[in-house]
Protein backbone atom coordinates (compact mmCIF):
# COMPACT_ATOMS: atom_id res chain seq x y z
CA UNK A 1 0.00 0.00 0.00
CA UNK A 2 1.03 3.32 -0.78
CA UNK A 3 1.03 6.64 1.28
CA UNK A 4 1.46 9.81 0.60
CA UNK A 5 1.92 13.19 3.02
CA UNK A 6 -1.27 15.36 3.54
CA UNK A 7 -1.78 18.72 4.89
CA UNK A 8 -5.07 20.66 5.45
CA UNK A 9 -4.25 23.82 5.60
CA UNK A 10 -6.71 27.76 5.61
CA UNK A 11 -5.77 30.05 3.80
CA UNK A 12 -6.46 34.03 4.20
CA UNK A 13 -6.16 33.54 8.31
CA UNK A 14 -4.21 32.84 11.06
CA UNK A 15 -7.37 31.16 12.68
CA UNK A 16 -8.16 27.69 11.73
CA UNK A 17 -11.64 26.76 10.76
CA UNK A 18 -11.79 29.89 9.27
CA UNK A 19 -10.97 31.60 5.68
CA UNK A 20 -10.81 28.74 2.98
CA UNK A 21 -9.12 25.19 3.10
CA UNK A 22 -7.07 23.62 0.63
CA UNK A 23 -5.91 20.18 0.82
CA UNK A 24 -2.26 19.64 0.12
CA UNK A 25 -0.54 16.51 -0.87
CA UNK A 26 2.71 16.56 -1.35
CA UNK A 27 5.37 14.14 -2.75
CA UNK A 28 2.94 13.69 -5.28
CA UNK A 29 5.18 12.45 -8.11
CA UNK A 30 4.11 8.96 -8.34
CA UNK A 31 0.56 9.89 -8.63
CA UNK A 32 -1.44 9.30 -12.31
CA UNK A 33 -3.72 12.22 -13.18
CA UNK A 34 -6.73 10.10 -12.46
CA UNK A 35 -5.92 9.44 -9.37
CA UNK A 36 -4.90 13.58 -8.60
CA UNK A 37 -8.82 13.61 -10.04
CA UNK A 38 -10.14 10.84 -7.47
CA UNK A 39 -8.24 12.40 -4.73
CA UNK A 40 -9.62 15.60 -4.97
CA UNK A 41 -13.09 14.68 -5.91
CA UNK A 42 -12.63 12.57 -2.28
CA UNK A 43 -11.71 15.78 -0.58
CA UNK A 44 -14.83 17.74 -1.69
CA UNK A 45 -12.87 20.88 -0.89
CA UNK A 46 -12.77 24.16 -3.68
CA UNK A 47 -9.42 23.01 -4.64
CA UNK A 48 -6.84 20.52 -3.93
CA UNK A 49 -3.21 20.34 -4.98
CA UNK A 50 -0.09 17.83 -5.70
CA UNK A 51 3.24 18.77 -5.32
CA UNK A 52 6.19 17.85 -7.60
CA UNK A 53 9.56 18.23 -8.15
CA UNK A 54 10.55 21.00 -10.70
CA UNK A 55 13.83 22.26 -12.27
CA UNK A 56 12.80 25.90 -12.78
CA UNK A 57 11.45 26.80 -9.32
CA UNK A 58 11.17 25.82 -6.18
CA UNK A 59 8.39 23.06 -6.42
CA UNK A 60 6.12 22.48 -9.54
CA UNK A 61 2.20 22.48 -8.28
CA UNK A 62 -1.16 21.01 -9.86
CA UNK A 63 -4.35 22.50 -8.79
CA UNK A 64 -7.78 20.45 -9.01
CA UNK A 65 -10.93 21.25 -8.45
CA UNK A 66 -13.66 18.33 -7.38
CA UNK A 67 -14.48 18.41 -11.41
CA UNK A 68 -11.31 20.07 -13.18
CA UNK A 69 -8.06 20.92 -12.71
CA UNK A 70 -7.39 24.57 -12.59
CA UNK A 71 -4.26 26.71 -14.26
CA UNK A 72 -3.72 28.72 -11.21
CA UNK A 73 -5.87 29.82 -7.90
CA UNK A 74 -4.56 31.84 -5.44
CA UNK A 75 -5.65 30.48 -1.67
CA UNK A 76 -4.04 27.39 -3.41
CA UNK A 77 -0.70 28.71 -4.25
CA UNK A 78 -0.78 30.35 -0.64
CA UNK A 79 -1.72 27.38 1.19
CA UNK A 80 0.28 25.45 -0.59
CA UNK A 81 3.55 27.50 0.13
CA UNK A 82 2.87 27.32 3.42
CA UNK A 83 2.54 23.63 3.54
CA UNK A 84 5.87 23.14 1.86
CA UNK A 85 7.81 25.63 4.14
CA UNK A 86 6.29 23.68 6.98
CA UNK A 87 7.77 20.48 5.47
CA UNK A 88 10.51 21.48 5.53
CA UNK A 89 10.69 21.19 1.20
CA UNK A 90 11.70 24.16 0.93
CA UNK A 91 14.67 26.33 3.30
CA UNK A 92 12.94 28.96 5.30
CA UNK A 93 15.85 31.70 3.62
CA UNK A 94 15.64 29.95 0.16
CA UNK A 95 13.32 32.22 -2.36
CA UNK A 96 10.29 30.74 -3.44
CA UNK A 97 8.86 30.50 -6.67
CA UNK A 98 5.96 28.24 -7.52
CA UNK A 99 5.41 26.64 -10.90
CA UNK A 100 2.30 25.83 -12.37
CA UNK A 101 0.23 25.58 -15.67
CA UNK A 102 -0.28 29.26 -15.68
CA UNK A 103 3.75 29.98 -15.92
CA UNK A 104 5.99 30.82 -13.00
CA UNK A 105 4.62 32.12 -9.68
CA UNK A 106 6.77 34.18 -7.81
CA UNK A 107 6.16 33.80 -4.15
CA UNK A 108 7.54 36.52 -0.57
CA UNK A 109 6.97 35.81 3.32
CA UNK A 110 6.49 38.93 5.33
CA UNK A 111 7.82 39.07 8.96
CA UNK A 112 4.78 37.92 10.31
CA UNK A 113 4.39 35.31 8.24
CA UNK A 114 1.83 36.25 5.63
CA UNK A 115 2.56 35.07 1.54
CA UNK A 116 2.26 37.27 -1.04
CA UNK A 117 1.69 35.87 -4.55
CA UNK A 118 2.25 37.39 -7.73
CA UNK A 119 -0.70 36.61 -9.74
CA UNK A 120 -0.62 35.85 -13.60
CA UNK A 121 -1.18 38.68 -16.01
CA UNK A 122 -4.48 40.11 -15.78
CA UNK A 123 -6.55 40.42 -19.19
CA UNK A 124 -9.95 41.83 -19.08
CA UNK A 125 -12.62 42.05 -22.07
CA UNK A 126 -15.98 43.55 -21.53
CA UNK A 127 -19.14 40.94 -20.75
CA UNK A 128 -22.55 42.05 -22.73
CA UNK A 129 -25.17 40.44 -20.81
CA UNK A 130 -25.35 42.35 -17.91
CA UNK A 131 -28.84 41.89 -17.52
CA UNK A 132 -28.73 37.74 -17.77
CA UNK A 133 -26.23 38.35 -15.13
CA UNK A 134 -28.47 40.69 -13.06
CA UNK A 135 -31.32 38.50 -13.36
CA UNK A 136 -29.74 35.72 -11.64
CA UNK A 137 -27.70 37.49 -9.22
CA UNK A 138 -30.81 39.23 -8.00
CA UNK A 139 -29.54 42.58 -8.30
CA UNK A 140 -28.40 44.98 -11.37
CA UNK A 141 -25.03 45.37 -12.20
CA UNK A 142 -23.61 47.65 -14.99
CA UNK A 143 -20.19 47.28 -16.45
CA UNK A 144 -19.55 43.57 -16.24
CA UNK A 145 -16.30 42.42 -17.27
CA UNK A 146 -14.40 38.87 -17.65
CA UNK A 147 -10.95 38.69 -15.76
CA UNK A 148 -8.79 36.18 -17.13
CA UNK A 149 -5.67 34.94 -15.29
CA UNK A 150 -5.94 31.52 -15.73
CA UNK A 151 -9.62 31.26 -14.00
CA UNK A 152 -11.78 33.22 -16.17
CA UNK A 153 -13.91 35.55 -14.00
CA UNK A 154 -17.20 37.11 -14.41
CA UNK A 155 -16.33 40.51 -12.41
CA UNK A 156 -19.17 43.26 -11.53
CA UNK A 157 -19.96 45.54 -8.41
CA UNK A 158 -23.10 44.92 -6.78
CA UNK A 159 -23.20 48.93 -5.03
CA UNK A 160 -23.12 47.98 -1.33
CA UNK A 161 -22.40 45.62 1.48
CA UNK A 162 -25.32 45.30 2.13
CA UNK A 163 -26.28 44.17 -1.34
CA UNK A 164 -24.04 41.97 -1.56
CA UNK A 165 -23.96 40.04 1.61
CA UNK A 166 -27.93 40.02 0.72
CA UNK A 167 -27.57 38.21 -2.56
CA UNK A 168 -29.26 34.87 -2.71
CA UNK A 169 -27.80 33.69 -6.83
CA UNK A 170 -29.51 31.41 -8.97
CA UNK A 171 -26.59 28.76 -9.22
CA UNK A 172 -28.34 26.20 -11.85
CA UNK A 173 -28.74 29.85 -14.18
CA UNK A 174 -25.15 30.66 -13.34
CA UNK A 175 -23.55 27.25 -14.23
CA UNK A 176 -25.66 27.03 -17.61
CA UNK A 177 -23.83 30.96 -18.13
CA UNK A 178 -20.69 30.31 -17.52
CA UNK A 179 -20.85 26.82 -19.44
CA UNK A 180 -22.26 29.01 -22.34
CA UNK A 181 -19.46 31.69 -21.71
CA UNK A 182 -16.55 29.18 -20.88
CA UNK A 183 -16.15 31.47 -17.98
CA UNK A 184 -14.74 29.93 -13.99
CA UNK A 185 -17.45 31.93 -12.18
CA UNK A 186 -18.83 34.94 -10.92
CA UNK A 187 -17.26 37.21 -8.50
CA UNK A 188 -18.94 39.96 -7.56
CA UNK A 189 -17.74 43.06 -5.41
CA UNK A 190 -18.55 46.30 -3.34
CA UNK A 191 -16.40 49.08 -2.20
CA UNK A 192 -16.79 50.82 1.47
CA UNK A 193 -15.02 52.78 4.14
CA UNK A 194 -12.75 49.35 5.35
CA UNK A 195 -11.82 48.19 1.88
CA UNK A 196 -13.15 45.94 -0.24
CA UNK A 197 -15.68 43.08 0.11
CA UNK A 198 -16.51 40.49 -1.83
CA UNK A 199 -18.05 36.93 -2.75
CA UNK A 200 -17.23 34.35 -5.58
CA UNK A 201 -19.47 31.60 -6.87
CA UNK A 202 -18.12 28.64 -8.79
CA UNK A 203 -20.73 26.29 -9.79
CA UNK A 204 -19.80 25.03 -12.27
CA UNK A 205 -17.15 23.52 -10.99
CA UNK A 206 -18.81 22.04 -8.02
CA UNK A 207 -18.42 25.46 -5.79
CA UNK A 208 -21.23 27.11 -4.97
CA UNK A 209 -19.55 29.79 -2.79
CA UNK A 210 -15.85 29.85 -2.32
CA UNK A 211 -15.03 31.26 0.61
CA UNK A 212 -12.49 33.15 0.27
CA UNK A 213 -10.69 33.30 -3.21
CA UNK A 214 -7.39 34.59 -4.16
CA UNK A 215 -7.87 34.79 -8.04
CA UNK A 216 -11.30 36.31 -7.35
CA UNK A 217 -9.87 38.92 -5.51
CA UNK A 218 -6.87 39.33 -7.81
CA UNK A 219 -9.39 40.08 -10.72
CA UNK A 220 -11.53 42.45 -8.69
CA UNK A 221 -7.80 44.35 -8.19
CA UNK A 222 -7.61 44.01 -11.96
CA UNK A 223 -11.46 45.26 -12.31
CA UNK A 224 -10.82 48.20 -10.22
CA UNK A 225 -7.39 49.15 -11.82
CA UNK A 226 -9.04 49.37 -15.14
CA UNK A 227 -12.17 51.38 -13.93
CA UNK A 228 -10.01 54.04 -11.95
CA UNK A 229 -11.36 52.66 -8.90
CA UNK A 230 -8.24 52.49 -7.04
CA UNK A 231 -7.69 56.22 -6.39
CA UNK A 232 -9.62 55.74 -3.29
CA UNK A 233 -6.86 53.29 -1.83
CA UNK A 234 -3.28 54.64 -1.24
CA UNK A 235 -0.46 52.97 -2.86
CA UNK A 236 -3.02 50.89 -4.75
CA UNK A 237 -3.22 48.82 -1.56
CA UNK A 238 -6.06 47.61 0.04
CA UNK A 239 -7.44 44.84 2.34
CA UNK A 240 -10.40 42.73 1.34
CA UNK A 241 -12.89 40.55 3.19
CA UNK A 242 -14.54 37.45 2.07
CA UNK A 243 -15.83 34.38 3.49
CA UNK A 244 -18.71 35.62 6.20
CA UNK A 245 -21.36 34.45 4.25
CA UNK A 246 -20.68 30.70 4.61
CA UNK A 247 -19.12 31.32 8.20
CA UNK A 248 -15.60 31.53 6.68
CA UNK A 249 -14.21 34.92 7.07
CA UNK A 250 -11.04 35.67 6.05
CA UNK A 251 -8.67 38.52 4.83
CA UNK A 252 -6.59 39.28 1.82
CA UNK A 253 -4.02 42.11 0.67
CA UNK A 254 -4.29 42.95 -2.21
CA UNK A 255 -2.00 45.15 -4.01
CA UNK A 256 -1.30 46.51 -7.56
CA UNK A 257 2.08 48.09 -9.12
CA UNK A 258 1.72 50.96 -10.15
CA UNK A 259 4.75 51.11 -12.28
CA UNK A 260 3.46 48.06 -14.35
CA UNK A 261 1.70 49.18 -17.86
CA UNK A 262 -1.65 50.36 -17.70
CA UNK A 263 -3.21 47.64 -19.53
CA UNK A 264 -1.42 44.33 -17.56
CA UNK A 265 -0.52 45.88 -13.90
CA UNK A 266 1.27 43.52 -11.09
CA UNK A 267 -1.47 42.07 -8.70
CA UNK A 268 -0.04 40.55 -5.81
CA UNK A 269 -2.71 38.40 -3.02
CA UNK A 270 -1.52 37.65 0.30
CA UNK A 271 -2.54 36.47 3.84
CA UNK A 272 -1.76 34.48 6.18
CA UNK A 273 -2.03 30.33 6.85
CA UNK A 274 -2.30 28.05 9.11
CA UNK A 275 -2.25 24.30 9.01
CA UNK A 276 -5.70 22.54 10.86
CA UNK A 277 -4.72 18.78 9.79
CA UNK A 278 -1.69 16.72 8.52
CA UNK A 279 -1.30 12.97 7.69
CA UNK A 280 -0.70 10.44 5.27
CA UNK A 281 -3.58 9.03 2.52
CA UNK A 282 -3.33 5.56 1.88
CA UNK A 283 -3.76 4.67 -1.80
CA UNK A 284 -4.54 1.36 -3.30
Amino acid sequence: MRTVRFKQVDVFTARPFLGNPVAVVLDAGGLADAEMARIAAWTNLSETTFVLPSARASYRLRIFTPRAELPFAGHPTIGSAHAVREAGLVPDDAPLVQECAAGLIPLAVGADGAISARVPPARLTAFPQAQPLGELLGTPVTDPRVVDLGPRWIVANVGSAAVLRGLKPDLAAMTELNRRTDTTGVTVYAVDGEGVELRSFAPLHGIAEDPVCGSGNASVGAYLHATGGLARFPNRRYRARQGAAVGRAGEIQVSVDASAAADVPAIHVGGRAVTVIEGTIRLP
